[in-house]
Order: C-alpha cells, then structure tokens, then sequence
C-alpha cells in the first residue's frame, strides 16, 4: 500500500497542463504527439494529443484515461477516448536511479472506451499498454477501424518503451563436463539485453564476439523474447528457460539449442549459465556493465 501512496505522490511532479487534486485523489492532463499507423499500408499520421490520468483514490491500483484528441486519418474528426478503471502495477524496481523507479505499468488485452459517456464497441482497443512515471507517459494500442487495423502510440517521453543495457563478461566453457576428459576453456566477450515494451516480460539477449571453444572463430548470436521475472525486491530480471534456440542473423541453429538456462541480470551485473547439448558443454558466464 505505501509503495501506491508514494507513488501517486511522486506522480504529482509530472509536467502537465491542468491538475485537480485533494486528499484521497488527483488528475493530471499531460500534452503528448499520438503517431497512428495503418498497419496493412504502412502509413503513419502524427498530430498534437493529450492524456488525462486521473486516480480516484490513491490506496486503490486503478486509473481512469482520457485521450483527447484522437485520429486515425488525417481527414477524421477529433475523437476523446475515455478508458476507465485500468489496473496497474508498480513497476518493480527499488533502485532510485532506474529512470522508471515508481512507475505504473499497465497491460490489458482489450479495452472498450466510451465517448461522450457512450461506450464505443466499434472503437475496442486491442492490446493497450503504458506506462506512466514522473518522466512522462506512454500509451499504446490497436483499433480496427474502416476495416483497417491501425496502431496507435501516445508519447511524452520514448524512453519509457524500452530498457537497454551491455555487459563486458567473461564465458567460461567446460566441454565434457563431470568426466577425466572435461576441459575448461575462457573468453571474453560482450552480451547485450533489449526489451522492446517494458509493459511484455521478455528480452532479447545478444552475445557478440562469442565462441564456443579457442579454435572456433567468433560469433554473434540473439535468444529471442526470452522470458524473465523479476526478484522480490524489484532489483533483478531472472531467467529459468529449460530450452531455447539461437539465432544468427535470422536464421536459428538448432545445434546450438541451450537448455537449463538459468541467470539474472541487474543494472550492474550479469550472471548466466546454461547446458549445450550437441557439444556436452557446460556454459557459465558472469560481467559487469558496460560503461
């Protein structure tokens, strides 16, 4: 409870242009750009938006959003879309220099707005995401409109779609594991982690300059939307994969399978370790980040 109450209190330091507040709840009008997309043609249009968050009552998990001022052609009128009563999480991080420390992240599959006080089905919006911080405000979705599915992004800050980081780490390889035979090899290397939406628990895990063993020339490879979960105190992404496939480029090579992928990754450090079956090798790699 006290991590909704202070962030609701620290929400109040977001840049805006209009707040009603009192003791149990508040609202905030944040000016942004809304970029829709027409997903079969490819067309974007970008014109001016806003957001309203309002909280009803700060102890409770749940906003109410007016987006004003949206428009999925040029040609179309202004319409306000009002979405109410959307639960959020706090995103889990205690570490006050994550720039989306106290943010609210938010997740449904469908949602349907009303406009004018009337509910809109024609305008149900699909996979709507956000996120809302002291930074800003970020809300996404899908509408299928003149039978065209368009894709449409609210933004006050970009930075808030995505988390990025690199590590210098060291791999060490035992080939032949537990046996008179097992050899141990070391090589260093970089390995870097992008999540595309931070709304979807999933990353991309790039390994650059890799190899396997000393005489193999080097590699870069990609473990895609690789799943995490993140530890109690908000600190780490852990990782519990029993198999996955890399890819080179977008091909993926199965003779690289790796299973029992195990690991956690913090904003300083990164510990990995994982079973590659094709070459009974055991990897283990640990690094710091990259600064």
């Amino acid at each position: 409870m006290r991590k909704f109450i202070f962030a609701a209190v620290s929400l109040l330091m977001v840049t805006a242009c209009g707040v009603e507040s009192n003791s149990s709840s508040w609202s905030r009008t944040i000016s942004g750009d809304m970029i829709t997309l027409n997903t079969e043609t490819n067309v974007s249009y970008t014109d001016n938006a806003s957001v309203t968050v309002e909280v009803k009552d700060i102890t409770k998990p749940y906003i109410n959003l007016l987006i004003e001022g949206v428009k999925f052609v040029p040609m179309m009128p202004d319409v306000n879309f009002l979405v109410s009563d959307i639960q959020f999480k706090l995103y889990p991080s205690n570490d006050t220099n994550d720039p989306l420390y106290g943010s609210w992240i938010f997740n449904e599959k469908s949602v349907v707005p009303t406009v004018g006080g009337v509910p809109r089905e024609e305008y149900t919006m699909l996979n709507f995401v956000g996120s809302i911080s002291d930074n800003g405000v970020v809300v996404d979705f899908d509408v299928n409109f003149g039978g065209a599915i368009y894709h449409a992004t609210f933004g006050k800050n970009d930075a808030l779609q995505t988390w990025e980081a690199e590590y210098k780490a060291t791999a060490d390889v035992v080939l032949n594991p537990g046996t008179e035979g097992a050899m141990t090899s070391s090589d260093d290397t970089l390995v870097s982690f992008a999540q595309a939406n931070l709304s979807k628990q999933v990353v991309n895990i790039t390994f650059k300059e890799f190899r396997f063993v000393a005489m193999m020339p080097e590699i870069t490879f990609t473990l895609k939307d690789v799943p995490f979960s993140f530890s109690e105190d908000g600190t780490q992404r852990l990782f519990n994969v029993a198999s996955i496939v890399p890819t080179i480029g977008e091909e993926k090579f199965d003779q690289y399978t790796m299973t029992n992928f195990t690991g956690s990754v913090t904003n300083n450090n990164v510990m990995l370790s994982c079973d590659i079956a094709a070459m009974n090798a055991r990897v283990t790699l640990t690094g710091t980040i990259n600064q």
